[in-house]
């Protein structure tokens, strides 16, 4: 019993100072005292100790080893050895760096052991896919350097790749997971502050607004999971949050189970794309890119509305014949709330999510800053609603937010397992050369592969670490034919969570037909048909630029008039067949709207 109260402080008291570090280290305040180290040493710290912390918390007891009795001693071993080798790498990095060259037992232990655990953690977190993609890679070089002549692989000891991938600067330790260590964790921070102040049940609120004077259940599925998306990081989550109250509101309209489950699987794998927060890929995108975070968002924004723009055409012409059905006796519409009374309600939602896009594109500051403002915003907004109480706030919003925080982060360390074994083989960009040979000199066969290889990597893995494992196979090898280097990126974002609707491994299709208790054939097959201008998307702003605003004013606005004609003109001829529109002939309409689409997006591309 004083074991299991000890290990229950030593979470509490990771759980508080794992995100404060993260702030900290985020807003740059050691500089500011005059504190300088190795940003590898504050990862180092930070990564072991999340490592520590999945073990101490006993994160999903599923997963235990041989049985509990063995689990229990073995999670104290593993959580001592994470704070030993962690502590280990951050004392001594400073000479490990200086002499990385020469390999002694210390640093292959360490590094042996932080790769062991880091993966061990990983299982824990997530399950076995990424773990297994983790092995995968480590495996990789000695398969590849036994059948080829050194022409795709480097043949590299398997101790020095160890080292090399623990200790080097772009391995475990590189910019993935010093994202996730501090512009994702202040992020996870702010959407933990906005849902602490009510945000969640502003979202709520509006949806009961307008399901109690319109009937609109599938509009208000959109709604909620776009903005529930957007916070959340991940699709699956997304609609089991947001589907428990969308799914029900639409079929209770007489919308059929499979579309219902299709509309809320849509809507919440939109929300990793929609700006302002884009389920922190997108800070990835602009360390990457070395560019400010604003100019990633407002590139993501017409794509991204032109998304939503086709989910909600679909449906609102979908259900033109659908009757309207009393949904009074269903909870969300038994308050209406007043036009004052709805402001008031939703200000806990749009006050700290205005506060951060003014200081990110009014007053140009860093997207950290701007979280921190938006926090603060959160903060006051529940205080003066009084959900919030000051004195408990700041270690409950910080404790609240740290198991998401160190899932990332350690998603993140092993997309740079990875990252690292494809940089330091060689294998990396073996797989780009390839890619262009099987592509010759035509763009279209390299922007399909790449999109191939972006949905099969990406199926049944976070959108995060998706981007991170593909972004160096198939980036190289859109720009070398003058993609513009930011299409590039989101291309493979936009691809990677796509693969979330993809069969055969639909996660947000299975999650939501599960709610639904629809059949999964019907609810990927309508999915599919309502995210159809989802796949097209990418396709069009890697061959025209001006659809993530690149380009003058007036090319920007002719290319998104004719982007608008196609995909709504695409949109329509996807209908069900029974919609009959402007009444005319089923045959008249579907082969105008595609005859309209072809002409408009044939003009775009050509």
């Amino acid at each position: 019993m004083k074991m299991q109260g000890l290990e229950q402080r030593l979470v509490q008291t990771l759980a508080f100072f794992l995100p404060l570090s993260a702030l900290i280290y985020a807003l740059n305040i050691p500089i500011y005292l005059n504190f300088i180290f190795y940003r590898e040493q504050f990862l180092i710290a930070f990564a072991s100790l999340s490592c520590a912390f999945v073990f101490l918390s006993d994160t999903n007891v599923s997963h235990v080893v041989i049985n509990k009795k063995f689990d229990h001693f073995f999670r104290r071993f593993a959580a001592l050895a994470c704070v030993s080798y962690g502590g280990y790498g951050t004392v001594y990095y400073e000479s490990i760096l200086f002499m990385i060259g020469f390999i002694t037992w210390d640093k292959v232990l360490a590094a042996s052991l932080g790769i062991f655990f880091l993966l061990e953690a990983l299982r824990r977190c997530t399950g076995y896919v990424l773990v297994i993609l983790g092995i995968a890679a480590l495996c990789l070089p000695v398969i590849l350097s036994s059948i080829s002549d050194g022409g795709w692989v480097r043949n590299i000891p398997l101790d020095r790749m160890l080292t090399l991938i623990f200790f080097g600067q772009g391995g475990i330790h590189g910019i993935p997971i010093a994202v996730a260590a501090t512009i994702v964790s202040v992020f996870i921070i702010f959407g933990r502050g906005l849902i602490m102040a009510g945000g969640g049940d502003s979202i709520r609120s509006i949806s009961s607004y307008l399901v109690g004077r319109n009937g609109g259940g599938d509009k208000v599925a959109i709604v909620a999971s776009g903005l529930f998306g957007s916070l959340s990081g991940s699709a699956s989550a997304n609609v089991a949050t947001t589907g428990v109250m969308t799914i029900p509101l639409m079929k209770a309209q007489g919308i059929p189970s499979h579309r219902a489950a299709a509309i809320e699987a849509v809507a919440s794998t939109g929300g990793l794309i929609l700006p302002p927060i884009m389920a922190a890929t997108g800070f990835l995108i602009a360390e990457y890119l070395a560019i400010p975070y604003s100019e990633v968002a407002v590139a993501a924004v017409i794509p991204g509305l032109l998304f939503y723009g086709c989910v909600f055409l679909y449906c609102h012409y979908a259900h033109l014949s659908i009757p309207k059905r009393n949904t009074d006796n269903l909870e969300p519409s038994k308050t209406k709330p007043g036009a004052k009374q709805l402001l008031w309600d939703l200000a806990p939602f749009f006050v700290p999510i205005t506060v951060l896009i003014m200081l990110l594109f009014a007053f140009y500051q860093s997207a950290e800053v701007s979280a921190v403002g938006g926090i603060i915003a959160a903060l006051s907004v529940g205080y003066t609603n009084g959900r919030i109480r000051l004195s408990t706030i700041f270690g409950k919003l910080l404790r609240d937010a740290a198991p998401q925080i160190v899932e990332i982060t350690i998603i993140c360390g092993c997309a740079g397992i990875i990252i690292g074994v494809l940089g330091i083989t060689g294998i990396g960009a073996s797989l780009s050369r390839l890619i262009l040979q099987i592509a010759g000199d035509n763009l279209w066969i390299v922007t399909f592969v790449s999109a191939l290889a972006c949905i099969i990597l990406g199926m049944g893995v976070p959108v995060t670490a998706t981007y991170v494992i593909v972004i160096g196979l198939v980036a190289p090898a859109l720009i070398s034919f003058d993609v513009h280097p930011l299409a590039a990126h989101l291309f493979v974002f936009y691809f990677g969570t796509l693969s979330f609707l993809t069969p055969p491994v639909c996660l947000s299709v299975f999650v939501a037909a599960n709610l639904a208790k629809s059949k999964i054939g019907a609810t990927v097959i309508e999915a599919l048909k309502i995210a159809l201008p989802a796949y097209l998307l990418p396709l069009l702003f890697v061959l025209e630029p001006g659809l993530i605003g690149l380009g003058s004013f007036e090319h920007v606005a002719f290319v998104l008039a004719l982007t608008m004609i196609g995909l709504g003109a695409l949109t329509i001829m996807l209908l069900p067949l029974k919609v009959r529109l402007w009444n005319q002939p089923v045959i008249i309409t579907r082969f105008t709207a595609a005859g309209v689409a072809a002409l408009s997006l044939g003009a775009l591309i050509s």
